[in-house]
């Protein structure tokens, strides 16, 4: 669904594994080669073929920008560019672009809670402190996939924080991930996530810690001081 990519190919955040095998040559047949590539680049689609409504949401006033500034007023973390892309929901690469698929948008694009979620969801890889320059390769394909998982939750993690300081709700990006679960073949778990209940469960507890953070500091700011030399 939503992962970095390594657009130097020269390092591994272990979430880019799923489609390095695509590479053409010997390269791709060699597995500590495979596990130093990361997943290629969406493709990019014409933003002048776009319906304009869709269009509208890459303008420098569009939701997607503002919703990316909003990010970065907390984060600290800045996007290079949004880039609409084909077959895709969400992604981001190591300069910082963020990718956002323009079918996704066709059908979601209206919901702003989703789309607020879906952004953040990348903020989390943004902001990743996986160490950058690593080489992966003498891991195995499982210590790889669990490290991904890993990344994967981090990612929620932060969603779910950055959903309650946006001013959203975490429903519409909970719903949105039990719809793809019931897309997925039950023969075929998932090995680039956790298994749906568990994101579920760390998008809600991430959004109410956030929210419990904020209570407890408010009281703590209202609370009447206590004058010197009573009690």
């Amino acid at each position: 669904m939503v992962d970095r990519i390594d657009t130097k190919f020269t390092r591994l955040p272990p979430a880019w594994l799923s489609r390095a095998a695509r590479t053409s040559g010997n390269i791709g047949q060699s597995e500590e080669i495979r596990k130093l590539l990361g997943e290629p680049i969406p493709q990019r689609a014409d933003i002048n073929q776009l319906p304009p409504r869709i269009a509208e949401m890459f303008d420098s006033n569009g939701i997607l920008e503002r919703l990316a500034k909003k990010l970065a007023s907390f984060s600290k973390r800045r996007h290079k560019k949004i880039v609409p892309a084909r077959n895709t929901i969400a992604s981001v690469d190591e300069d910082n672009n963020v990718y956002v698929g323009v079918e996704f948008l066709e059908k979601y694009g209206d919901d702003e809670d989703l789309l607020a979620g879906i952004l953040a969801h990348e903020w989390g890889h943004m902001i990743s402190d996986l160490p950058k320059g690593m080489n992966w390769s003498h891991l195995t394909w499982e210590e790889l996939h669990q490290l991904r998982r890993d990344e994967e939750a981090d990612a929620d993690g932060y969603a779910g924080r950055a959903l309650y300081l946006m001013g959203y709700k975490p429903e519409q990006m909970m719903d949105f991930l039990r719809q793809l679960q019931k897309r997925r073949n039950p023969k075929l778990p998932s090995i680039k996530y956790h298994n749906t209940a568990t994101r579920l469960a760390i998008l809600k507890a991430s959004f109410e810690a956030q929210a419990r953070a904020f209570e407890t500091a408010e009281k703590i700011l209202l609370k009447p001081k206590k004058i010197i030399g009573q009690g």
